[in-house]
């Protein structure tokens, strides 16, 4: 092949490969009207709108050539036109839309034109598929705080709306009012600081204003307890009974480590004269004893030997970790407190509750006591490491009882408005259900510390702590101090 010739062929190789590109720059795209061809889906304004928000769809179509274009929603298994608009050379369009329910279907059309004798193929988006958002709207702050200070207050409402207007509400016992109005920020969240007063408890809640549509919304409740400056007992209740299998030395070593002020424990005797921690009249619920002897299954624990009642399994009931725990005797549980003690460096004082039948038994438990620590009770009845507990007052009237000095707990599950002790119990004790702050002044008028049972969920503790009270038995101990501000 001649020189000239090469270079026809390549020329001629050139203008087959360059052509398309050159025909769609000189004469514009060569298209069919009956082409499709798609764009990307467009794009909200926010990610998840709220139901009945107004936003907007926006994208291209694609540029070219100013036409109309129609905003679809895909319902009842087919696209139906909802807007219409006409967009510039540019291709861009935006609708403003409305969330009108939980799952929404878009896409954007632009049928095909002639344009100058031109052929624009009609364009769709790729379809976008929104899911309605419901609103959550909380407001958070410490479950408690000393009377007179300040509590930070965190509102918060989602989805985020930037701008958005929260009411703060509260409620002191009259009703719901306005404290202030916030702007939320990128997050959805605003705060404030808000000072107590008086020692008692306040409700919080936080409205949610109407925005671009979304309607007005109040959130759930949450409330701060105002506490006094007058240190709030904790008594472990059985023990740590809500970590722990109650009445047992794991429940009262953990006691000791998460420095309860006092321990309650209950004390019954067995059949050969020993005393053992129980609280039940019988072994069912807290031990094995249906499996080991059925035939006494409801059997007093003075029916058992101090041999059977060792034998029982009493940690299963609770948790797989905990079994073959035993029932402790009288003797096992002062050593293993007094060896917590040492060891957390922390004293404890305890609440012996006699769960028995007569005066004759809470003599017999109280000579015990004294027997195994002599110097855990005085004559002068005054700030005694153990002290007793009943709920009946006769059990207190054992012979010889008056020269004792026993420090005595009364407990009260019953309303009784004529109830008068005049100073004879060191301690009285009230059921939750009962109190009150009229109740708890009425019983310190008449010389008695004044605790309530069963303080349980720091809720149930904070309560206590308002009334008046000068401790609260609780089955966790940790949390209890932790909203009692205690370190």
């Amino acid at each position: 092949m001649s020189p000239y010739a090469r270079v026809v062929a390549l020329l001629a190789t050139l203008t087959m490969i360059f052509w398309p590109v050159a025909s769609v720059s000189a004469f514009g795209p060569a298209r069919s009207a009956s082409a499709e061809e798609t764009a990307a889906a467009p794009s909200p304004s926010v990610t998840r709108p709220i139901l009945q928000e107004t936003f907007t769809l926006s994208g291209s179509i694609g540029s070219g050539v100013s036409r109309v274009v129609r905003l679809q929603r895909y319902h009842d298994g087919d696209w139906q036109a909802v807007q219409r608009q006409v967009v510039a050379t540019s291709g861009r369009y935006s609708f403003t839309v409305v969330q009108s329910s939980w799952r929404t279907r878009w896409r954007v059309l632009a049928p095909g034109i002639d344009d100058r004798g031109q052929d624009w193929p009609e364009r769709v988006t790729e379809p976008r598929t929104l899911f309605g958002q419901p609103q959550a709207v909380t407001t958070s702050m410490p479950r408690s705080v000393r009377a007179g200070s300040a509590v930070r207050i965190t509102l918060f409402a989602a989805p985020a709306r930037p701008g958005r207007v929260l009411t703060l509400q509260r409620d002191s016992g009259r009703g719901w009012a306005k404290v202030a109005d916030l702007t939320s920020d990128a997050t959805g969240h605003a705060t404030y600081a808000f000072r107590t007063r008086d020692v008692g408890k306040t409700r919080f809640r936080t409205v949610v204003r109407e925005h671009h549509g979304a309607p007005a919304f109040a959130g759930p409740t949450a409330a701060v307890y105002a506490i006094g400056n007058r240190p709030v007992g904790v008594m472990a209740w059985r023990g740590d009974s809500l970590n722990y299998p109650e009445n047992t030395l794991d429940a009262f070593r953990s006691a000791v480590r998460q420095r309860a002020d006092f321990i309650e424990m209950d004390f019954q005797p067995t059949a050969d004269g020993e005393w053992v921690l129980l609280h039940d009249d019988d072994f069912r619920r807290t031990t094995d004893v249906e499996t080991r002897f059925p035939d006494r299954r409801t059997a007093s624990p003075r029916e058992f030997t101090l041999a059977e009642v060792q034998s029982l399994d009493a940690g299963s009931w609770m948790a797989p970790q905990f079994r073959g725990v035993r029932v402790p005797t009288i003797e096992e549980t002062f050593d293993a407190i007094e060896t917590a003690e040492r060891l957390h460096g922390h004293r404890v004082r305890l609440v012996v509750e006699l769960k028995g039948e007569s005066a004759a038994e809470m003599g017999a438990l109280y000579r015990k006591v004294v027997s195994l620590r002599p110097g855990w009770v005085s004559r002068t009845g005054h700030d005694d490491k153990a002290i007793f507990m009943s709920f009946e007052a006769s059990h207190f009237d054992f012979p010889g009882a008056e020269r004792t000095g026993m420090e005595k707990v009364a407990v009260k599950d019953e309303p009784d408005p004529a109830d008068v002790h005049d100073g004879a119990f060191a301690q009285v004790h009230i059921h939750t259900r009962l109190l009150d702050a009229a109740l708890v002044d009425r019983y310190r008028r008449q010389g008695a510390e004044v605790g309530t049972w069963p303080a349980v969920g720091t809720a149930s503790v904070l309560r206590a702590a308002v009334a008046g009270v000068d401790y609260v038995t609780t089955d966790d101990v940790a949390s209890a101090r932790k909203a009692l501000l205690q370190r």
